[in-house]
């Protein structure tokens, strides 16, 4: 033994054993919240919905942006809920779509009233899709809103429950809900699906942890005063986006938040353009991301870099003592013991989330996605201007 251990090995025995202390940091640390997620969505799923909660009076604010199919699409989901308690519906037309509002008129007349609005078209140096928001929760009678578009689809009638009964207590004031992404045409990307998963993952993990900086507005709720409390989206108001992230992070703190990650609270977004819709969404929230959770970004990116740190130190210390079995011994069960754990757990969050599952690329899409989102923030940074609410270059129905 003494052959493989000695002054001569000492560097490349130091170099794993620096690759294995980076792996328990990472088993220590990093994963720990995204099995914190799969836990959640087990535990929530069980059970009654909510029984005996205290139900609030909810206003549900749709957005929508030329899709008179897809609001024709949501509206009887959303019309169709069990819940105790009055509720209605505000649908807020970005630019005025008349087969939406004459769509609209049809339904308001029933037991759930369903209200419409619209932005004028030519709008100009605001965001389009906050000003509709601002206008739709304006117009609500009630001091719970919960959020969804007009490509959201709501699959549960026990949905509105989960979603709005954290608000009717005291203490909570905003509810991160999760949406998955529906593709459509056929050409489902297991690159989209599992980069989507693990943004949210991240973004519910820290959430969970008190430490909230984004949530999705396809499944958003909060409370009408917080809203305004919070001045609105003034704090993004030169922003074309920010309404989920940006406004997020600043009405979240470590007590006023719930997560619901039941099943019946999920809903899915319809993608009609696929590639071109994970574009824009990774370069917006490339973007956004230097002005909501620095430090939960830091966090994430630090645990990216360890794990090419480890990946650098393991492949030195094999270079250096090519026929060194301890050496070798040491780097093979450092990197089993780190990739089987992630591979399990990645696993299982995936199917806690009803998500698409993770394969055994999961060592090499973890690897490879810090260089993609670098991409995008060189990207992003390229558009600079367009991000800004005072050029209309940049899609606002996004």
């Amino acid at each position: 033994m003494t052959q493989y251990i000695n002054s001569d090995t000492a560097l490349p025995l130091i170099f794993a054993g620096i690759a294995l202390v980076m792996a328990i940091v990472e088993l220590a640390v990093y994963l720990p919240g995204v099995a914190a997620v799969a836990r959640a969505a087990k535990q929530r799923g069980a059970g009654e919905p909510y029984v005996n909660r205290c139900y609030p009076k909810v206003s549900v604010v749709v957005y929508g942006y030329n899709d008179s199919d897809g609001i024709a699409e949501l509206l009887p989901a959303l019309l169709g809920q069990d819940y105790p308690e009055e509720y209605e519906i505000i649908v807020v037309n970005d630019g005025r779509d008349y087969r939406t509002e004459a769509l609209v008129n049809s339904m308001a007349v029933g037991k759930v009233r369903v209200y419409h609005t619209f932005t004028p078209r030519d709008t100009r140096n605001i965001s389009r899709k906050k000003l509709a928001l601002t206008l739709g929760i304006k117009a609500a009678s009630h001091e719970a809103i919960v959020h969804v578009m007009s490509t959201t689809r709501v699959q549960s009638p026990s949905w509105l429950r989960y979603m709005a009964s954290p608000l009717g207590g005291i203490g909570t004031d905003v509810v991160i809900g999760y949406a998955s992404v529906m593709e459509e045409g056929g050409n489902r990307s297991r690159t989209r699906d599992d980069d989507r998963l693990i943004d949210s993952v991240h973004y519910l993990s820290s959430a969970l942890r008190g430490k909230a900086y984004r949530g999705d507005g396809s499944n958003l709720a909060y409370r009408r005063s917080l809203f305004f409390d919070m001045k609105g989206f003034s704090n993004s108001i030169n922003l074309h986006y920010g309404d989920d992230d940006i406004f997020i992070a600043d009405a979240s703190t470590g007590g006023n938040t719930a997560v619901a990650l039941a099943p019946e609270a999920r809903v899915v977004t319809v993608s009609a353009n696929p590639a071109t819709d994970y574009l824009y969404s990774k370069l917006r929230h490339a973007f956004t991301a230097k002005f909501s959770g620095t430090r939960e970004h830091l966090f994430y990116g630090i645990g990216s870099l360890l794990l090419w740190c480890w990946l650098a130190f393991s492949i030195v210390a094999v270079l250096l003592a090519p026929l060194n079995p301890v050496v070798a011994g040491i780097v093979t069960v450092t990197a089993l013991c780190l990739w089987i754990p992630f591979i399990i757990t990645w696993r299982n969050v995936a199917k806690a989330l009803g998500s698409r599952r993770f394969m055994l690329s999961v060592p090499l899409f973890l690897m490879s996605r810090p260089l993609r989102n670098f991409a995008c923030l060189l990207k992003s940074k390229k558009i600079h201007d367009a991000q800004y609410a005072w050029q209309s270059t940049c899609c606002q129905g996004e």
